[in-house]
């Protein structure tokens, strides 16, 4: 199954039923007895970690499970990919996984404590949100065509900036570079904080940002929004075309969802993924978490797509020759 064939699969898989009906797949199902422990492998107040907790609210309120969401920052999330696979495999401690899970496979390969087919037990892939082709004025470019055509008559002038090597924004970046045929130089910087005043003065040109991000910036004229790097256009901006547009094979979000250790009983993951996505079907949910698109997935499809996460970011991590 192609990548966005699933994130729109997923997406659809569970918007039929009515909030409150489980689904089918989910009918011989168990919840955790007990406190659950949800680890975020980002530090508190990113909106990864706030999107986790108006999530496990939701999912609290609507099973009385207590859960707590414990932010384990560091290694590229493998402090808390780490700490989740020496978890009892009972369902009580879960993790947030994303898009590094499936970079980490390549970036660190042969150095990880864990092997993703056997130690993690996909729960369920719950929500996305787009990254952006964000700009400087200085620019001289007011159109996606116009930036392509800049970088092209201009090789290596262009830096685009990154919360660090092996990154989203950096793979974004990358993914780019090889479809358009840019030379575009990369800049890393230790996470977005460091990167955003660098940005606004110029000193970077280019960062591959949030769509929450990149919709203040140019609201505030500081910035030029060019495109996203979804494959298609975006509600909340939609006269921003996808890069897709231009080059169909370009396809790239953030995604968000949930694991456990990897011996955890089938009866309790299915349930777990029931309420996780029964909770990002709830009406207003998202409102509380702008920018992101709820999917919500079996934990079978959520296996599925990990193995071709890694195996497109693979392809990129290896054609960029990037090395940590």
């Amino acid at each position: 199954m192609q990548r966005r064939t699933f994130l729109r699969a997923a997406g659809l898989a569970c918007a039929s039923p009515m909030v409150g009906v489980r689904p089918a797949w989910a009918a011989a199902t168990s919840l955790p007895q007990g406190p659950i422990t949800v680890i975020v492998p980002f530090t508190a107040g990113g909106s990864t970690d706030t999107s986790t907790r108006v999530i496990m609210r939701q999912v609290q309120e609507n099973t009385g499970l207590n859960i707590i969401v414990e932010n384990r920052p560091g290694g590229g999330t493998r402090i808390g990919t780490d700490a989740l696979v020496r978890a009892a495999p009972d369902g009580r401690t879960l993790a947030l996984a994303t898009n590094n899970l499936a970079f980490n496979e390549t970036l660190y390969e042969g150095k990880l404590n864990y092997r993703l087919d056997a130690d993690i037990a996909p729960v369920s892939l719950t929500h996305s949100t787009a990254h952006t082709l964000l700009v400087h004025p200085a620019v001289p470019a007011n159109t996606f065509e116009e930036f392509i055509e800049y970088a092209k008559q201009n090789p290596g002038v262009v830096t685009f900036g990154s919360a660090g090597i092996g990154t989203t924004n950096h793979l974004c970046g990358e993914y780019l570079k090889s479809v358009a045929g840019i030379d575009m130089l990369h800049v890393p910087y230790q996470g977005i904080s460091a990167l955003m005043p660098d940005l606004y003065s110029g000193r970077v040109l280019v960062l591959f940002a949030s769509l929450v991000t990149a919709l203040e910036a140019a609201r505030d004229k500081r910035m030029k929004l060019l495109a996203v790097t979804t494959e298609k256009r975006q509600s909340q901006a939609p006269d921003v075309p996808a890069i897709a547009e231009f080059y169909p094979e370009y396809a790239f979000s953030s995604w968000i969802g949930y694991m456990a250790p990897g011996a955890t009983p089938k009866p309790i993951v299915d349930g777990l993924s029931a309420e996780f996505v029964k909770a990002v079907k709830t009406p207003g949910i998202m409102e509380q978490i702008p920018g992101f698109e709820p999917l919500g997935s079996t934990p079978e499809a959520f296996r599925s797509f990990l193995k071709e996460e890694v195996d497109t970011s693979r392809r990129i991590i290896q054609s960029a020759r990037i090395e940590l």
